[in-house]
C-alpha cells in the first residue's frame, strides 16, 4: 500500500450534468471515466505534467489502460469530489487512482495508467525529463 510519500494528490468538484444521467437519473458507466480524466487533467495543470507540457516536450502520454469499479451511483445534479493520485514509479509511466465521492462518501475507484511515447508513437524506456523534474520538485517539498 502507498504510504503519502509515494503519491502525489489532486482533487476537483464536478457536476453529474443531465446528459450524463439516464432515464433514473443516474450518472451512465462511462462517465467516470470523464471524471477521472478531469481530476487527471487538472493534476496535470497543478503539477506541470499537463497534455501541453508532456506535447512541448516532443512526446505524448496516451492512456493504454484503466478500470473502474462503481460501489454506488452519481446521480443528476450530484457535487462529486473526484481525486487522482499519482503513484511514484520507477518505470517510464504515469499511473493513476482515483476515487470519486459525494459528501464523504465512496462512489467508485479506479485506476489508469499512461505510458510515453515519441511522435513515432516508440515507446520510451527511460522516464523523460518532464517526469524527472516532478519527481525532483517532489522530492525537494519532502525535505522541507
Amino acid at each position: 500500500m502507498p504510504t503519502e510519500a509515494d503519491h502525489l494528490t489532486h482533487h476537483v468538484d464536478v457536476r453529474v450534468r443531465f446528459n450524463e444521467a439516464d432515464a433514473m437519473q443516474v450518472a451512465r458507466h462511462g462517465h467516470y471515466i470523464r471524471f477521472f480524466e478531469d481530476a487527471r487533467e487538472a493534476f496535470g495543470e497543478r503539477y506541470g505534467i499537463g497534455y501541453k507540457a508532456i506535447q512541448a516536450e516532443g512526446i505524448m502520454a496516451p492512456v493504454v489502460s484503466f478500470d473502474c469499479a462503481i460501489k454506488r451511483p452519481a446521480r443528476f445534479g450530484d457535487v462529486l469530489t473526484v481525486e487522482a493520485r499519482l503513484l511514484r514509479n520507477e518505470a517510464a509511466k504515469l499511473e493513476f487512482r482515483y476515487t470519486i465521492c459525494r459528501d464523504g462518501e465512496l462512489l467508485a475507484t479506479g485506476s489508469s495508467v499512461q505510458v510515453f511515447v515519441d511522435h513515432d508513437w516508440q515507446l520510451l524506456l527511460q522516464r523523460p525529463p518532464i517526469l524527472e523534474k516532478l519527481y525532483e520538485r517532489w522530492d525537494d517539498s519532502a525535505h522541507r
